[in-house]
């Protein structure tokens, strides 16, 4: 997260919402859960979009980064589909309704096999 933060040139106060991997398993949504609050993040509202799409696999960071781009276009935050209760030990922000929002910025994480992890800012680009 550090590295696509310098490589977009913002730093975590610049994330209107976040596209987590979120897998509902006990251990990626832990260690995502503390690197997001390492970074300050566990304000930043944030969902996971695998409860409409399923677990699509090397696809699923495609997929819901697109969606992502879709939220800062509509300036609309969408929530996590099945989410009742905090499965973690450290605070999150998860969106929990459909919610309009000016947006600019989010961050889209993901999670692979082995700790292939990746992250990701995307901004809107002003015309």
């Amino acid at each position: 997260m550090l590295s696509a933060f310098k490589e977009a040139n913002v730093g975590p106060s610049d994330i209107d919402y976040i596209s987590a991997h979120g897998t509902a398993t006990i251990f990626n949504d832990e260690m995502e859960a503390i690197a997001l609050n390492r970074l300050g993040l566990d304000a930043v509202p944030l969902n996971s979009l695998k409860g409409y799409f399923g677990h699509t696999l090397g696809a699923s960071g495609l997929l819901e980064t697109i969606v992502g781009m879709h939220s800062l276009y509509h300036n609309t935050l969408y929530p996590s589909k099945g989410f009742t209760e905090l499965g973690v030990s450290q605070p999150l922000n998860i969106i929990t309704a459909p919610t309009a929002k000016d947006l600019n910025c989010f961050l889209k994480t993901a999670s692979g096999f082995g700790g292939c992890n990746t992250a990701a800012v995307f901004k809107k680009v002003r015309s």
